[in-house]
């Protein structure tokens, strides 16, 4: 089987997400993880988070809460694992995506539970 090589835009722009996504992350106020790359105190509990190539890996590590707040937000955790990841297409700016993910942690961060 023969692999393509990536084009050269296609490899600035998933080097500019990862940057711009990591940054993002940083700015949160994580630590670094040991089961993904950083870790973030929130409101659901610990949620862990690796920055990849056009997607953002995130797990809660209480799941049950981390679904109370995702059903809360019309956004459902996987009610198994706790993960909650963000997928963006390659048409999509960095602005757009960065405007989308201060959205959701915005939610995240200031979510009250209820127990």
């Amino acid at each position: 089987m023969i692999r393509r090589m990536k084009a050269k835009r296609r490899l600035k722009a998933e080097q500019q997400f990862v940057e711009a996504v990591t940054d993002f992350v940083v700015g949160l106020g994580t630590r670094p993880g040991t089961f993904y790359d950083y870790a973030l105190d929130t409101p659901a509990g610990l949620l862990h988070i690796s920055v990849h190539e056009g997607w953002v890996a995130t797990r809660f590590e209480d799941v049950d809460q981390g679904l109370a707040f995702t059903e809360s937000c019309g956004r459902s955790s996987n009610p198994y694992s706790g993960k909650w990841n963000f997928h963006y297409t390659d048409m999509l700016s960095i602005n757009v995506i960065l405007a989308d993910l201060r959205y959701w942690f915005g939610l995240l961060m200031a979510w009250e539970p209820t127990s």
